[in-house]
């Protein structure tokens, strides 16, 4: 009999070499009595990606090298291929808690909930902690001015993002991929569940974004808010990293 697989978890890499094998490990360290999946995609990497990914011989993994596509194609080649009925994207510098998918599916219930998140610990490029974040509970008002919404740790029921079709591929690399998955969910009434255990660790390069990609970020996000209808794009202090409007 065929193993039925509960949770898919997608890793998209581009020249990761220094971090993506810290994320796989962390990702296959779960606990074996759930069952899972996880699979990587190599967006086109230049470094030695490839050779790391090569190294792995594990059942409960596998990976696919692809031309370089951006974020959200990566993205959805991946969940495109995903067999489990509930999906999380990890980035390749992210790291998982091994017991993410334990506490997650003590959680997930067949509700009208359809995407659960946790609280998290923000690491530097040497994997020290440099804070834990606590979320408030759900609150469609608080994700809406908050300005983005993180990829990493979010569990979405596979359905629904299908519903959705995915990741827009319109623009390439826009930086609020996930933010506008998030919003095309919020605008279909859908609820989420914040988990209040820090279930996963987010890396944070620099405390300082160039101001070309800031300027990015911030016109893209006017231009969603301008598609969802849904008001003035801003920012709260639960920004994932502290961006601010002028």
């Amino acid at each position: 009999m065929v193993k039925k697989i509960k949770y898919s978890i997608i890793i998209t890499t581009y020249n990761y070499e220094k971090y993506i094998g810290y994320c796989i490990d962390s990702c296959l360290n779960q606990s074996q009595n759930i069952d899972y999946e996880v699979i990587v995609v190599n967006d086109g990497s230049t470094d030695n990606t490839e050779d790391v990914l090569k190294s792995y011989k594990n059942e409960f993994l596998s990976y696919y090298t692809i031309p370089n596509s951006g974020i959200e194609g990566a993205s959805n080649f991946g969940f495109k291929r995903a067999k489990g009925s509930y999906i999380v994207r990890v980035d390749a510098d992210d790291l998982l808690n091994k017991d993410f998918l334990k506490i997650m599916d003590s959680h997930i219930d067949d509700s009208s909930l359809k995407f659960y998140y946790s609280n998290y610990f923000v690491i530097n490029n040497a994997g020290k902690v440099l804070e834990e974040v606590s979320l408030p509970p759900f609150s469609k008002e608080e994700i809406l001015n908050r300005g983005d919404f993180l990829a990493t740790g979010t569990v979405y029921r596979k359905d629904y993002l299908e519903k959705i079709g995915f990741y827009s591929e319109k623009i390439k690399n826009t930086g609020l991929e996930n933010y506008e998955l998030m919003l095309s969910l919020l605008t279909m009434g859908i609820k989420g569940k914040r988990i209040p255990d820090p279930l996963f660790c987010y890396r944070r390069h620099d405390l300082n974004m160039s101001e070309i990609k800031r300027k990015k970020i911030i016109n893209y996000g006017k231009e969603l808010f301008k598609k969802f209808d849904a008001g003035i794009f801003r920012t709260n202090e639960n920004h994932p990293y502290k961006l601010k409007l002028d």
